[in-house]
């Protein structure tokens, strides 16, 4: 799926975009009318109408939306065919200042959008779940970061309190991916139970040498602890152990940050949340699109019927 195909499907007959937004489950079917156990048809409505159609029931005459029980409802004065170039941009990891210029849209309206396709990362994420990873002869590395906005030339007020990320990055793949959560705390008693809930039996760790992770080893599904110390060394001359993926993974994680122009404390999971599908779930850049719109309908019931 490519910017052109969409910006010309958008361009073209409204009853194509329809078509190619059922074909793909986004919207309804028909949508069932429940008191006569019928589908409704599509009628259409006045040309100045956002949608130019909505449902009809021939039995009792109600009308409903076209996108009842779809995530387009949820924005009903906008477009089908912006809201489906948001979701290209999106999926396209382009920041929300390009996407508010590209669809010549309010900047608070682009953030909602944006916000709530994050919120069907973590959704899906959390249904379909990527953790435990891991396995015997497999490595991870554990650390953890702050990932306080610094704010441009010493301005505005600093953070309420700091806000630490705790990563587990799994070498099984390339390139790496990796579980990150916001953590109150970073004390055994927070980071030991998030490592054994992560990971497979037999897995391997590499950390640094933080107190926390002293008593790491006496977990069930960690087979081996292997420490470095940063103070004396970045990679541990004897065993070759290293964090360096970790490291990476921070640097790529706080480079998406800086891009949005900082983030706040109670928005960071969502963030997270949102690298993390794209690392498991999102595939390529050319596939990323189509695999973001087919997990779209598994949070909507376009099919259940309406009273």
């Amino acid at each position: 799926m490519n910017l052109n195909d969409l910006i010309a499907l958008g361009q073209g007959p409204r009853s194509v975009l329809i078509q190619w937004l059922q074909r793909r489950d986004l919207l309804a079917n028909p949508l069932n009318c429940a008191p006569c156990n019928q589908g409704m048809e599509l009628i259409e409505r006045n040309d100045t109408h956002v949608d130019g159609f909505q449902w009809r029931c021939g039995g009792c005459s109600k009308k409903r939306s076209l996108r009842t029980n779809t995530f387009f409802a949820e924005f009903s004065k906008v477009s089908l065919s912006t809201l489906i170039l948001a979701i290209f941009y999106f999926t396209q990891d382009d920041p929300q200042q390009r996407i508010t210029r590209a669809l010549e849209i309010n900047a608070s309206l682009v953030s909602k959008i944006v916000t709530r396709l994050q919120d069907v990362c973590s959704i899906d994420i959390m249904s379909r779940p990527f953790i435990p990873f891991g396995s015997p002869g497999t490595a991870v590395k554990c650390d953890e970061s702050k990932f306080n906005h610094k704010a441009k030339y010493h301005r505005g007020r600093r953070a309420a309190r700091d806000a630490w990320v705790f990563g587990i990055v799994s070498l099984e793949q390339s390139p790496a991916k990796g579980y990150f959560q916001v953590v109150d705390r970073r004390d055994a008693a927070t980071l030991l139970p998030i490592i054994q809930r992560c990971l497979l039996p037999g897995t391997e760790v590499h950390t640094d040498d933080w107190a926390a992770y002293t008593r790491l080893a006496a977990l069930p599904n960690v087979a081996a602890h292997q420490v470095v110390v940063h103070a004396h060394n970045f990679v541990d001359p004897r065993t070759s152990v290293h964090t360096q993926e970790a490291e990476s993974a921070w640097s790529q994680l706080k480079l998406g940050r800086n891009r949005r122009k900082g983030i706040r404390r109670e928005d960071l999971q969502s963030y997270l949340d949102e690298k993390m599908w794209r690392q498991w779930r999102g595939g390529s850049y050319d596939n990323v699109t189509d695999n973001f719109l087919a997990i779209l309908p598994l949070q909507y019931q376009t099919a259940t019927p309406v009273d």
